[in-house]
């Protein structure tokens, strides 16, 4: 089965639907192309401190993340430090060459989710990428051109073979069922 999800990294709800995509396709039931997409292109550059009503939300995103968890999901999440715009981390894993995009969507969710790092700020992003090249593309535009049109733009979403879309809480049980 083929799948498509797009996630934004700075999206807890996103750094979930990519654990569960690794499941998925360590399980062999799937095939997924994850597709990076900018869910909040107003963020500022750099990226801003958290704190008051910006603390308050991820506070309740983080509570009903983990209310999502199943028994066997190891999700150590915290809040960041920082809310950060991810269009410089998005471009980073556009490029990436396609044997190494898992790894990187992997490092750069838990950069900002795991370990508070802010992948907003080049260095990160550059460490979180190692290595490896990135190549120069026009990947991201494309997958923000595929996505846009589609309706309730949230992330994640998750894209069915028979072209369905599951959008926010329902791509994420979705997830959850086919990797049980």
């Amino acid at each position: 089965m083929n799948l498509i999800v797009y996630g934004d990294f700075n999206c807890p709800y996103s750094c979930l639907a990519s654990v569960r995509v690794d499941a998925l396709t360590a399980r062999g039931v799937a095939d997924v192309e994850w597709r990076a997409v900018e869910h909040d292109p107003t963020l500022p550059t750099p990226s801003r401190s958290v704190s008051g009503d910006v603390a308050e939300m991820f506070d309740r995103e983080l509570v009903e993340v983990r209310g999502l968890l199943g028994p066997d999901e190891a999700f150590p999440i915290r809040r960041p430090p920082v809310q950060p715009n991810s269009a410089r981390a998005i471009t980073a894993f556009a490029g990436a060459p396609v044997e190494r995009a898992d790894e990187l969507r992997r490092r750069l969710f838990a950069a900002l989710w795991f370990e508070g790092r802010d992948i907003g700020d080049s260095t990160v992003v550059a460490e979180a990428v190692g290595d490896g090249p990135t190549i120069p593309n026009r990947r991201a535009e494309e997958w923000h051109d595929a996505w846009w049109p589609l309706e309730r733009r949230v992330v994640p979403m998750l894209v069915l073979p028979d072209g369905y879309v599951s959008r926010g809480l329902g791509a994420l049980a979705r997830l959850a069922e086919l990797s049980s």
